[in-house]
């Protein structure tokens, strides 16, 4: 298969507008907008993205066909640990104390490959395996470890045998995963050998799992499986490796499932409680791929490289997989634990020794990114800072004007910022929550376009994706031609379609859209009405050119002293722009006109904005809960605030220093305060933070 010659990306609008229109109707329904699409399903939703493929199977039917001994999926394994001993300075008590903590670095192989041929092969006989292990049609396997090769791979294999995959985020904690287990019923399990711990107490008797497969892909802990086995004598165990020779050993005909069947329970992170299980159908997933194509194919094809670590319990990795497999990409596997140079010892981090075209990331990726690069032009000093930020002014102007000179400017400047990347990205993506503007801008001008996807668990992943062609900054994009979407009115915060532009709750439309929550009929009506219109419960509108623009979500709305509405997400995505911000939650408490803020301070800034005010020294926690340096850290987000040009009742009153990393797995195990997807915690930080918060409006 020979690499397509593709079109140069550049970060603007060359492609010219509308981008979307209305739907003919007799009658505009009160309330409502009419519904729009995008241009190329005026006439009709664009389901398949080729007419032969109508289930999950057929994807990897059409792409070993098409694509044969071309690279698919690569993956490395783990070549050595290295262990080292770092000093750690802690407050106890009152006394600064300083303790040695183990930290951990992979060493790790170059990556392996497989062809198109090859994984489809591969997924035959891990289909058979899993019948001969007893996964009949309908039942349900659960998918329980970080994203690998192995993981799709099973997801697929139990494809082949109309069985349905249950998927579950590596951080979900005890409670969320033995919920899961019970509400599915599931038989069968797929698990990181790191993650038996949890698992065996997510285990009880009203749990139906009567095999687990280990990922000997993962890290492997002999005393651990050898403690399961003892608990639990009546399950049996086997390695992702047996199930392959179980498979060959018994080769048999595949029970292959149709577009009607349900083919996953995909459970949310639960950010907002107990989470739920939203069922997706093969006609679904091939909705989903077709709705992505609309919007990026013809920018993505073989040759390219798709570096696949976000979590693939999450719905926009899994499509973006397997869309990739449709657009004969390939995909290599890493871990946000092994991205960088600076997390694996001997050996390039997944980036650089991958080299990806195409890069998917959450707004916390794109964030750190930016951070990076403009710590490392601040340390070179002030000539080059000067020269880096020129450049990235005249490289907007000469792209908004389209003049020449892009080029000489990339040549000169911004290839050592690519150099990070493995010089070869084409195409960036974020999504998963609000990214800063002025983030995707930095992006865009310093590596490359770096566009928008917006979308929901419940309808596929669809909602919004940037064409690159038509890049804005200011929406998140193109409607993907898999679904149809309109607006109603939200008049409890004077959102209404009757506003200039129309304004209201997003609703969404198609076959990539869920039937509804597992064994939750109660959920499902909430969510979808009778005519099959899914309520996103986030507040939008369309611009001038026919791109959906997310404004606010209804959940992160609160209404203030003043009758002020504040979108919460919105701040958060502000103020993170700062520098001094590792992570922020912002919270508005119904009784005063302001919001505070939550605030994980990054080290390195934080420590030179003290030593800058007068402090002489490296206690960083100690710090925090100084007052003088609270109130220098809330002045220069308040600064932050104003030069974004928020409204004044948007600017934080108050501010409470956290010294603890916010991850989806801390100290106390499993119930950290972010999800898989780095979307925050509220209730839990809120609660971890309750005495600054108090004292951050005075209360104290």
């Amino acid at each position: 298969m020979t690499t397509q010659k593709r079109p140069v990306l550049l970060p603007r609008m060359e492609k010219s507008p509308p981008f979307s229109s209305e739907v003919f109707m007799i009658d505009k329904p009160e309330g409502e907008t009419v519904p729009r699409r995008n241009l190329k399903s005026k006439n009709g939703l664009i389901v398949q993205p080729d007419p032969t493929i109508e289930t999950a199977c057929d994807i990897i039917t059409y792409a070993a066909n098409k694509y044969g001994e071309s690279r698919c999926v690569g993956t490395r394994d783990v070549k050595n640990i290295h262990k080292e001993m770092k000093s750690i300075k802690k407050v106890v008590n009152g006394q600064e104390v300083e303790e040695e903590k183990e930290w951990s670095y992979f060493e790790l192989t170059p990556y392996r490959y497989l062809s198109f041929l090859e994984f489809k092969q591969l997924i035959d006989i891990l289909g058979c395996g899993l019948k001969n292990i007893g996964l009949k049609r309908d039942e349900k396997i659960h998918l329980y470890g970080a994203t690998s090769l192995n993981w799709l791979s099973i997801a697929h294999g139990a494809f082949t045998q109309s069985s349905i995959i249950v998927t579950a985020y590596e951080t979900l904690g005890v409670e969320g995963l033995q919920f899961s287990l019970r509400q599915t019923e599931s038989k069968i399990i797929f698990v990181d050998v790191p993650l038996l711990p949890t698992l065996a107490k997510a285990l009880d008797k009203s749990t139906t799992i009567s095999c687990v497969i280990l990922n000997d892909q993962s890290l492997t802990n002999e005393e651990e499986i050898g403690k399961f086995e003892i608990e639990f004598p009546d399950i049996r165990i086997i390695s992702y490796s047996r199930l392959q020779e179980l498979g060959r050993e018994n080769p048999s005909e595949h029970t292959l499932p149709g577009p009607a069947d349900l083919a996953c329970v995909m459970y949310t992170s639960g950010a907002s409680g107990t989470p739920k299980g939203v069922k997706i159908m093969h006609k679904g997933i091939v909705a989903s791929v077709a709705g992505a194509s609309s919007v990026v194919a013809e920018y993505i094809g073989p040759g390219d490289g798709l570096l696949a670590y976000l979590p693939q319990a999450h719905i926009i990795e899994f499509i973006f997989e397997n869309a990739a497999m449709f657009w004969g990409a390939t995909m290599g596997f890493g871990s946000p634990k092994t991205l960088t140079d600076a997390s694996v010892r001997n050996c390039k981090g997944d980036i650089l020794e991958f080299r990806p075209s195409i890069m998917v990331g959450v707004p916390a990726v794109w964030e750190t990114i930016r951070k990076g690069i403009v710590d490392r032009v601040s340390s070179n000093g002030m000539v080059s800072k000067k020269i880096f930020w020129g450049a990235l002014y005249m490289k907007r102007v000469l792209l908004e004007k389209k003049l020449p000179g892009v080029k000489l400017l990339d040549a000169l400047v911004f290839d050592k910022v690519r150099a990070a990347t493995g010089n070869r990205l084409r195409i960036c993506m974020s999504g998963g929550g609000p990214l800063a503007r002025d983030t995707q801008k930095f992006i865009s001008y310093a590596i490359c376009p770096l566009i928008i996807g917006y979308g929901l668990t419940e309808t596929g992943g669809m909602g919004a994706l940037n064409d690159p062609r038509a890049l804005t900054f200011t929406a998140h994009g193109d409607i993907p031609a898999a679904v149809e979407e309109k607006l109603i009115d939200f008049p409890e915060a004077g959102y209404l379609t009757s506003n200039d532009p129309p304004q209201g709750e997003l609703c969404i439309r198609g076959p990539s859209v869920t039937i509804g929550y597992y064994n939750n009929d109660e959920e499902t009506r909430l969510a979808i009405d009778d005519d099959g219109w899914f309520k996103t419960g986030d507040i939008g509108e369309f611009d001038k050119f026919g791109h959906l623009k997310i404004i606010d979500r209804k959940k992160n709305l609160v209404k203030t002293l003043n009758g002020e509405y504040i979108a919460l997400e919105k701040l958060e995505a502000v103020y993170r722009m700062s520098p001094l911000v590792a992570n922020i939650c912002v919270y508005a408490a119904e009784d005063r006109q302001k919001p505070v803020a939550i605030v994980v301070p990054a080290k390195g800034p934080f420590m030179k904005l003290a030593k800058d005010s007068g402090f002489q020294t490296d206690d960083f926690e100690g710090l925090i809960s100084v007052p003088k340096m609270q109130s220098i850290a809330l002045k220069e987000l308040q600064l932050a605030g104003r030069k974004a040009r928020l409204a004044s009742f948007e600017i934080i009153e108050g501010i409470a220093l956290d010294g603890e990393e916010w991850t989806p797995q801390n100290a106390s195990g499993f119930s950290g305060y972010v999800t898989a997807t780095q979307k925050i915690q509220r209730a839990k930080i809120l609660a971890r933070n309750k005495e600054g918060v108090n004292r951050a409006y005075g209360k104290a």
